[in-house]
């Protein structure tokens, strides 16, 4: 939930783009899921109150996206 985190999210992403592989967007992370879209911008972004369910969704954001620790 850190500004590194975002920054880290976005590289991802933009090398899923690149790469032509998903996810590629926050749109995607938000349909894999099944989550709105603002919400998993206030995630990514650290948005959010600090519950066990914020670093729940987190963490499965971290795996799909493809951030290592």
């Amino acid at each position: 939930m850190s500004f590194e985190f975002a920054d880290a999210v976005v590289l991802c992403l933009k090398r899923n783009k690149r790469l032509g592989i998903k996810p590629s967007s926050q749109t995607e992370i938000a349909e894999h899921f099944g989550l709105s879209k603002p919400y998993i911008n206030q995630l990514i972004n650290g948005n959010v109150a600090n519950t066990d369910n914020t670093r729940h969704w987190i963490k499965e954001i971290k795996k799909y996206v493809g951030v290592d620790e």
